[in-house]
């Protein structure tokens, strides 16, 4: 009986012993599986369009505070939320207001096949230099809209490639959110 005993107690042992083993291990393994990192999201901007366009530059009144031009311009826009539209600016450039550098502001319109209208304001900057190519970047905010752009907000990063021989081919590219409110 004492021999039975002990068998079945080894026997026992040798159960939980396994149990407690395998348990054990796969515990690890399972949690491991269940917490996989998961791959941060990759931002995908609602506002990407590239507008290309001439522009016309006359002297800014204010030859003091300005010391710049007037500049307007008219050309073609496409990407998202707009696919083909015409674009239309009307910009004040100065350099007097930040030393040694382009103070650009601006608003634009652009305007799709069906009528429909969104319009940003912008401001940029870029440094005063002798070289025949500039590149200014800064923010554009949208203001406002007609169709389906009637009820939109949004905002992000605007940059431009300006050749200050050429005014026919000015090019710009925004990049940021629209939201739709109503």
């Amino acid at each position: 009986m004492g021999r039975m005993v002990r068998h079945w107690s080894a026997r026992i042992a040798g159960v939980i012993a396994a149990t407690a083993l395998v348990t054990g291990g796969t515990a690890g393994v399972t949690f491991a599986a269940d917490h996989v990192p998961i791959p941060a999201p990759v931002y995908e901007p609602t506002v990407n369009i590239t507008s290309n366009f001439a522009v016309v530059a006359t002297t800014h009144p204010d030859t003091v505070g300005c010391n710049g031009y007037k500049v307007t311009g008219k050309g073609t826009s496409g990407g998202k939320p707009v696919t083909s539209a015409t674009w239309t600016q009307d910009e004040v450039v100065c350099t007097a207001t930040i030393p040694g550098k382009y103070d650009i502001k601006g608003t634009a319109t652009m305007v799709e096949a069906d009528g429909d209208q969104l319009t940003i304001s912008y401001a940029l900057t870029a440094p005063l230099t002798s070289a025949t190519l500039v590149y200014p970047s800064g923010t554009f905010k949208i203001t406002g809209g007609t169709g389906n752009y009637a009820f939109v907000i949004g905002s992000g990063k605007m940059n431009a490639r300006v050749n200050l021989l050429d005014h026919d081919h000015v090019s710009n590219a925004l990049l940021g959110d629209i939201k739709y409110t109503g």
